[in-house]
């Protein structure tokens, strides 16, 4: 199976290689596995106290985030607009909201449900 590296912090990078396997795919060329290589900000768990790399490291990478640095590709290739950033992710946090809001609105589950579909379930 192809496979290729990516540069998973470049939002562009990831694009091109996205529409490359989807090229390759549909040309019957079978599955295509992406690795997008990216970096991750915080630890792993509240109880992680990140003895294994600096803050002077996190912050290097920090400088690469594609949440900071795609709205500013978009602004200076002209495809974005002043306040278009702003106004895009108002729209996010009221979807999240409102999904959040039906979320909490819905019953829970049964306890008795809980471990379904956890282990294979075979006819008897």
């Amino acid at each position: 199976m192809p496979a290729w590296a990516v540069d998973g912090m470049d939002v562009v990078a990831i694009e091109d290689a996205a529409r490359r396997a989807v090229t390759e795919i549909r040309a019957g060329g079978g599955p295509v596995f992406l690795e997008l290589r990216t970096y991750r900000f915080r630890a792993h768990s509240m109880y992680d106290p990140e003895r294994y790399r600096t803050k002077e490291e996190v912050e290097a990478w920090r400088e690469r985030d594609p949440l900071t640095l795609f709205p500013r590709y978009l602004d200076d290739a002209g495809l974005l607009a002043a306040g278009d950033v702003d106004g895009i992710e108002a729209e996010v946090k009221a979807e999240i909201d409102a999904a959040v809001a039906f979320a909490e609105a819905g019953a829970l589950e049964p306890v008795e449900d809980l471990t379904r579909f956890v282990y294979s379930e075979r006819p008897a």
